[in-house]
């Protein structure tokens, strides 16, 4: 914390769920002083602690510092209360989806904008155009971060404008000190790493062998296979002759293969090193650092390096000018693989392949398929190889820099500029060598090679004039106007070829190469003001107004937005009960605008009618045509929200315990969605429109509490809990679904409809296993069950006989809370923070093949196909059983979309335990070291879910940039735990 508040009339300072505040106390405190956080808002505003009106937290540096994350993100998962966190994949660099206060919007990332020392760098969506997956924000070293400040309702967002309607987190990264002796740090940490939650246990080869005689003798007689058995035996006999290779060698249990094994390393290991210096004289202070962090992640061939180094520096012109520079930038070298729903991915790879299918057949890799099942994976793509012979690495170059200044030109009148730049230069590399189908069109003796060459490119400059002063010691009275304007621009080149006649990645060897580019640009210029007032340190009124002009939008650019708040500092009166030691009252309302695709590229012309052509760009034949891509919209206006918060923060035996409690209200009008023409119109299925209303509700409570404390021992408590809900109350369509195919941007289980929870589940409801005949309805013992409707009262076996149905839950949980408790006795200190998400469900987007019901008896399944599906197949009779009998190419679709792969989400996660020593400055005398801290940490260490049937990790989403993938595990790399050794120097 850099600023210093020398405590005069206005005394205890206090935490309240990291949230720093002072207030004026009831006795006088004079001569002590406390370190109070400082945060710039716009052009350089400042919310100030003293005259909390807005909701927001603070998390402080200490929870950023040698972390094995590899960007912002995952470190504020259950330290915010109302923030709701998942992962797309373990797998280091990855998106991440982070939600403040429920979604907002029915398109688009529900991400809440992020700000870097004054530079808005945007939502953290993926801009990759070859990756499955890639976080901007994985470019930020975490290390070099002072604090993260949480914006929730309007009085904190609204000076963001169209970008903050999500929420803001402002991160400010380390500053030296004026009159500071210069310091140097250092710090270093190793971790090993493994699954946090994995309990998808996967057949070996003797149980595979078994459930194929089970399978064969299910299915004799009619029902796949013409002929019938005398016994199991034979019908595992012909399993055997029929679907296991015949040279394929003799297999012991020894000899199967464990795929994940050959795909995944037993442990990953992360490094990182950070080095610091900073100080300053009289006139200027600076920080200058470096940091490495590199991890080698579970899938093999998979890797993360990341090289920064970050600037800061201010300066004192005079007493009346100042100004400073702040400049982050970064290196990352990154290699992974191919994603999503395709055998090219090798972590899916291993969920399918038989164990008795080697690796390798007369020493090269085994690439055959197996013809006897038309649905066995196709030749080419063994995982093992597929490591080896292909992938995607890409190399990122990002710039993040500001620079400042402000300007006091007369008494009491300021003036302060800010420009800020985020720069990104993305190489990004596909290769494969022949033999690997990844793509339609390619042949045999073929390879394939992309290379993509991306330039972002952001930049905002603000200006603002402000008046500050304080009348008779009584009215405190701030007032700014500026404006500010916004610049991005996105430059795609991509080449690709599917004719390489060499391994070496490089065009001179193709025969054909196709290339195509996206050029995409948008701006947005802002004029705001604000003013606060405040009396007698007890009364405080905030106002703010923003007129935004976007230019993605149609006729009507330009909007109008603002915001009202106030507080009242209940502990400056005299009828406080003595039993408080604090006591603030607040409440804001505002309306905000938004759009929600601003911050993701392909959509800022959709305002107007487009043309596209060739769209088939290397997906075969280039049969040139040209179409309508969008019809445009003229008419495309801002969303508006209304946001009501109504607040009180309150202490007692002198705020060692505390509590901070909101109540929220926010309203979204004119939502954007897809709007569907007349198809006999023969244009564009859908263009985008001002068509719904989403409304979100809900609490927070944040509770500090020191327990015990002696001189020599501290017991301290910080808690957080928050209740929420998102509500479709208007749409133009009487439900709206995302099914149609098997990209990460669909979902099968999911709609919308007025009056439904945002993304709530719409599917079939299944009924279990039939457990006995039931000749009335043609029902048989074994068979798979669904409720015809929603009202649960008669089932049948023919699924297109029954109805989906509304299941009142989604993937957003509803109770988020975090506990973190920190133990310190004299140099030790044991600390642990454990998080909770309650009432939701997920879904398994792997459910069609972990679990297929025969529909593919060439692949492999989780133990549960064997154990617990149903068969009187003789001496493995299982008749009480949560799956259903499984049959040759499963006639009843029973692996398909159903409730019967939800699972309920809850679960309570030790989201990180550390114990650290410090040796203190005993050292320095000797060596110089006034500080030496060597510590042990683990992140994601334990996971406990309620729901015994779940068995992948309950944090999961299929990707960033939309809500539709909340809460779907979609064939990736799980989440992470670490286990972490460091240590810290300061000298």
């Amino acid at each position: 914390m850099n600023v210093k508040l020398r405590v005069l009339t206005v005394g205890v300072l206090f935490f309240a769920g990291h949230t720093v505040m002072a207030q004026k106390a009831k006795r006088d405190t004079a001569g002590k002083v406390k370190d109070i956080q400082e945060v710039i808002l716009v052009g350089g505003i400042k919310l100030d602690p003293a005259q909390k009106v807005g909701a927001y937290n603070v998390v402080s540096k200490a929870n950023f510092e040698s972390t094995p994350f590899s960007s912002v993100d995952d470190v504020l998962n259950g330290r915010v209360a109302g923030l709701n966190f998942s992962s797309a994949s373990g797998d280091p660099g990855s998106s991440n989806m982070i939600t403040i206060r429920g979604v907002s919007s029915l398109i688009g990332t529900p991400n809440p904008l992020y700000v870097i020392d004054g530079v808005v760098v945007g939502k953290g969506s993926d801009n990759a155009s070859m990756m499955e997956s890639w976080n901007p924000l994985a470019s930020i070293d975490p290390n070099a971060i002072e604090s993260v400040t949480v914006l929730k309702d309007a009085s904190s967002t609204a000076l963001y404008g169209s970008r903050g309607a999500n929420g803001v987190i402002i991160i400010t990264t380390k500053k030296g000190k004026y009159n500071q002796k210069t310091r140097f740090e250092f710090s270093t940490e190793t971790g090993v790493q493994d699954r946090a939650f994995d309990k998808m246990e996967l057949m070996n080869g003797e149980e595979y062998l078994k459930y194929g005689g089970i399978l064969m003798w299910n299915s004799q007689g009619g029902n796949g296979i013409a002929r019938t058995f005398t016994d199991l035996a034979e019908a595992t006999q012909y399993y055997y002759d029929e679907y296991i290779p015949n040279d394929e060698p003799i297999k012991t249990s020894r000899d199967f293969t464990d795929w994940s094994k050959e795909v995944n390393r037993t442990s990953s290991v992360v490094n990182t090193y950070n080095f610091g210096a900073s100080g300053g004289g009289e006139n200027t202070s600076f920080r200058i650092g470096g940091s490495y962090y590199n991890n080698s992640p579970l899938v093999k061939s998979s890797s993360f390096d990341r090289l920064s180094l970050n600037m800061a520096i201010d300066h004192k012109a005079s007493e009346k000018l100042k100004f400073g520079l702040n400049v982050n930038y970064s290196n990352i070298k990154r290699n992974t693989y191919f994603g999503g729903r395709a055998s090219a991915n090798p972590v899916t790879s291993t969920i399918m392949l038989s164990p008795w299918r080697s690796v390798y057949k007369n020493g090269v890799y085994n690439q055959d398929t197996w013809p006897t099942d038309s649905n066995e994976l196709t030749s080419g793509f063994n995982p093992v190889s597929i490591l080896e012979e292909t992938g995607q690495k890409s190399t990122i170059n990002s710039f993040i820099a500001s620079v400042n200044a402000e300007y006091q030109f007369v008494k009491n009148f300021y003036f302060t500029s800010l420009y800020g730049l985020q720069a990104s230069f993305m190489t990004e590399r596909q290769f494969g060598l022949a033999g690997h189908p990844v793509f339609i069109g390619m042949e045999d003796d073929k390879g394939f090679f992309g290379d993509a060459r991306s330039t972002i490119l952001d930049w905002n400059w603000v200006n603002t004039l402000s008046y500050r002063n304080v009348f008779g010691g009584r009215h405190n009275l701030q007032a700014y106007a500026g404006m500010e304007f916004q610049d991005h621009t996105y430059n795609n080149l991509y080449s690709f070829s599917l004719t390489m006649n060499d391994p070496r990645q490089d065009f001179q060897f193709a025969d054909e190469v196709l290339v195509d580019n996206s050029d995409y640009a948008w701006r947005q210029i802002s004029y705001f003001g604000r003013l606060n007032y405040t009396l007698d340190s007890k009364y405080t009124l905030s106002g703010q107004i923003r007129r935004d002009g976007n230019s993605t939008l149609g006729d009507k650019k330009f909007g109008n937005f603002w915001s009202v708040g106030g507080s009242w500092n209940v502990m400056n009166e005299t009828f406080v009960p003595n039993a408080f030691s604090s006591l603030t009252l607040r409440a804001s309302y505002g309306v905000l605008g938004n759009i929600p695709y601003a911050d993701q590229w392909g959509s800022q012309y959709d305002a107007f009618a487009t043309l596209g052509y060739n769209s088939q760009i290397g997906y075969g034949g280039q049969n040139g045509y040209g179409f309508i891509s969008t019809p445009g919209n003229r008419s495309l206006a801002w969303e508006q929200s209304g946001h009501f918060d109504v607040g009180a923060d309150f202490g007692f035996f002198n705020d060692r315990l505390k509590f901070s409690m909101d109540y929220y209200d926010k309203l979204t009008k004119e939502a954007i969605f897809y709007a569907f023409p007349a198809a006999e119109t023969g244009g564009p299925g859908s263009y985008y429109a001002n068509v719904g209303d989403i409304s979100n509700r809900g609490f927070e409570v944040v509770v500090d509490a020191i327990p015990v404390q002696t001189e020599n021992f501290r017991w301290s408590i910080n808690a957080n809990g928050s209740y929420g809900k998102s509500i479709v109350q208007k749409l133009n369509v009487d439900i709206a679904t995302f099914g149609g195919d098997t990209s990460d941007g669909s979902n099968e289980l999911v709609a919308l409809a007025p009056g439904h929870l945002l993304g709530e589940y719409y599917t079939w409801i299944w009924a279990g296993v039939a457990q006995a005949n039931d000749a009335a309805n043609n029902i048989k013992a074994g068979d798979a069950l669904w409720y015809t409707d929603g009202t649960r009262t008669a089932v049948t076996n023919v699924k297109t006989n029954a109805e989906k149905a509304w299941l009142g839950k989604n993937a957003f949980p509803t109770y988020n809370v975090g506990i973190t408790n920190e133990f310190k006795y004299k140099n030790t200190t044991l600390s642990f923070l454990i998080a909770g998400q309650f009432d939701f469900y997920v879904q398994n987007g792997v459910h069609s093949y972990t679990i297929h019901d025969g529909r593919f008896p060439n692949r492999n399944q989780i133990k549960d196909a064997l154990y617990n599906s149903w068969t009187d197949a003789p001496g493995a009779e299982n008749y009480s059983t949560d799956n259903p009998k499984a049959l040759i190419n499963n006639p009843s679709e029973s692996r398909l979309e159903s409730s019967r792969f939800l699972n309920k989400g809850d679960h309570i996660r030790l989201k990180e335990m550390k114990l650290a020593y410090s040796f203190g400055d005993i050292f320095k005398e000797a060596s110089g070291i006034n500080n030496l801290t060597i510590y042990a940490r683990g992140t994601n260490l334990l996971t406990y879910v309620f729901d015994k049937d779940l068995n992948y990790d309950p944090e999961s989403t299929s990707n960033s940039w939309s809500w539709v993938g909340k809460g779907r595990y979609w064939y990736s790399s799980p989440v992470i735990r670490t286990i972490s050794f460091g240590i810290q120097l300061g000298f």
